[in-house]
């Protein structure tokens, strides 16, 4: 089984890893937005996960967490380890739903965003 090692500043995070079909990824991320109170601060933050099953797809979780300048990340790539176990595991809503099944849901999230949308526009005077 392939798995990533992954440390923070030489302290293990976590050993992740899939024996079957899947993805396995590592994402660092530095988010900084213009317009809210986290301008200052901007969000650094390194994620390990993945998905696994072909039909049912389920997403994964090994380590979220929030990162700082200076600190030292490592992802080893080995095939002689024993992965964690995942911290969070998530079946995708869509799995083992047919295509008009999966179109209604889409519809259904869209109508509910558009009820949002007009909701914000009638609070601004603007419907």
């Amino acid at each position: 089984m392939l798995c990533f090692r992954v440390s923070r500043n030489g302290q293990h995070l976590t050993t992740a890893g899939l024996s079957a079909f899947g993805v396995l990824h590592t994402i660092l991320s530095w988010v900084r937005r213009p317009d809210d109170e986290s301008r200052d601060v901007p969000e650094l933050t390194f994620h390990v996960g993945g998905s696994e099953g072909r039909e049912y797809r389920e997403h994964l979780t090994w380590c979220d967490a929030n990162i700082r300048a200076g600190d030292v990340l490592t992802v080893e790539v080995r095939e002689d380890l024993k992965a964690d176990p995942p911290r969070e595991r998530r079946l995708d809503p869509e799995a083992g739903l047919d295509d008009v099944a999966r179109l209604q849901l889409r519809k259904k999230a869209l109508v509910a965003q558009l009820a949002d949308v007009n909701e914000e526009l009638a609070e601004r005077g603007a419907a």
